[in-house]
């Protein structure tokens, strides 16, 4: 028998393998990762437009969406690609490392080859995704990379303090880190708007119901633009305001108003801090109950298996109840928070204090502070996928998003080792990778074990 024939069978088995653990496991994160950004793009459009009575708009922009997720700079094609490089190149790694003898224990030798091939991808690949981004300001790219980053970040602290016996402290730190990162995102809001992502700032707008006159007069007295007592634009700031809610304009004047009222700020609602308090939760819960019901309604109908359908949808129903009790929460603590600032608290405290004093950021910012305690209605799982979504956004409010050559090489190398931790704790052990994401990554990432 000739060599060629005695390897010949070797061939399809080689194949096989490729297929099985390079080629497929690529195909399956392009498909995962197509989904996991279009399915959200769609059903939004289609409610913005169900609520528009627009519904003959959205085919056109479904099929826009789906084409624009297939283009080679998207995040399915980097997931692909990357998958497709790791499972590629590992088990050469591995091998190298082995036959140098380094790492004697496979298990360590495995981490180390998965941290090596994930590394090298995400640094090979990464800019294909990131320049389009930078076009118009970096954001779509620095958005992932914030998100690899504290995913990473988390990971590592996690696991740390599970070695340590920690882990029972998780669920406060958890909510701690809820805090401290809505404070960060809900001052930009208020005081910086162009470091918080175009859409996650609109979202917050829209279920804040904050009219654009206070923003602009609270930005205006930060920047020392207008003043209490000072004749000018402070005049005339809230005169529409105050002309919408039929009252007079002299309600809304800086000048004759030291400070404004409360019932000003409540819109004219009520002059009653915890009644107004009241009344933004109810139309926080509200807002969010038609955005949480339809979509665990839409999740239930979506399920396949279909036994027990009452009792799903009676759990289903308390989930959007619960989340939609924290998002009202959130917004009328921090409406509540401005108003014992600068009327509650503070000038009891301080009674030296001029009043107009607080309006000048100390007030929007007691609010910023206290909101992020309503996290402490949901569950702790919960409220650690909370933790985890809203930390990548409050980082991004402290550093600079300007697109030059040093901070797109340090947000390339940022997410080239942010991605290669992740990837490589998730191959030794899926749940040290924390909440939906690390459930996720096995499955849209479609990670192999190299044994």
């Amino acid at each position: 028998m000739s060599v060629s024939s005695s390897r010949a069978p070797h061939l399809p088995l080689l194949l096989k393998c490729l297929n099985g653990k390079v080629v497929n496991p690529a195909l399956k994160a392009f498909a995962f990762a197509y989904i996991y950004v279009v399915a959200p793009k769609i059903f939004f459009k289609v409610l913005k437009l169900a609520k528009k009575r627009e519904l003959s708009k959205g085919l056109p922009a479904a099929i826009a969406t789906l084409r624009n997720a297939l283009k080679p700079s998207k995040f399915p094609a980097l997931a692909a690609k990357l998958m497709l490089q790791i499972n590629a190149t590992e088990p050469l790694i591995y091998l190298f490392f082995k036959r140098l003898g380094y790492l004697h224990k496979p298990r360590r030798r495995l981490f180390v080859s998965t941290l090596v091939a994930a590394f090298l991808a995400a640094l090979m690949h990464f800019p294909s995704f990131q320049n389009p981004g930078s076009i118009h300001g970096r954001q779509i790219s620095l958005d992932l990379t914030l998100l690899v980053a504290t995913r990473a970040l988390d990971t590592v602290v996690s696991s740390a303090l599970s070695r340590a016996g920690g882990s029972r402290y998780a669920s406060l730190g958890d909510g701690a880190l809820f805090i401290v990162s809505s404070a960060l995102i809900m001052y930009s809001w208020f005081y910086h708007p162009e470091r918080l992502p175009p859409a996650y700032r609109n979202w917050i707008t829209s279920a804040a119901s904050m009219d654009d006159e206070f923003i602009s007069l609270l930005r205006d007295v930060k920047n020392k633009k207008v003043a209490y007592g000072e004749k000018g634009p402070g005049e005339y700031l809230l005169k529409d305001f105050c002309e919408r809610n039929n009252q007079p304009a002299e309600k809304g004047s800086l000048y004759l108003n030291q400070p404004l009222s409360c019932e000003c700020v409540h819109a004219f609602l009520t002059k009653n801090c915890e009644l107004h308090a009241l009344w933004r939760f109810a139309r926080g819960f509200t807002f969010a109950i038609k955005l949480y019901g339809s979509v665990n309604f839409v999740m239930l109908l979506l399920s396949k298996d279909k036994k027990n359908f009452a009792r799903k949808l009676l759990r289903a129903s308390l989930n959007a109840a619960r989340s939609s009790c924290f998002l009202g929460t959130f917004i009328a603590l921090c409406w509540y928070g401005v108003c014992l600032g600068r009327n509650r608290i503070l000038p009891r405290l301080f009674p030296k204090v001029p009043r107009t004093r607080w309006d000048d950021t100390i007030a929007a910012a007691c609010g910023c502070a206290l909101c992020g305690f309503s996290c402490f209605i949901d569950t702790p799982q919960r409220r650690k996928e909370l933790a985890l979504f809203v930390a990548p956004r409050a980082v991004g409010t402290v550093i600079s998003s300007e697109p030059t050559p040093r901070n797109l090489w340090l947000e390339r190398v940022t997410f080239a080792v942010s991605m290669a931790i992740l990837v490589a704790f998730a191959k030794k052990e899926a749940s040290s990778v924390r909440g939906i994401f690390g459930k996720g990554l096995q499955s849209v990432l479609s990670l192999q074990n190299f044994n």
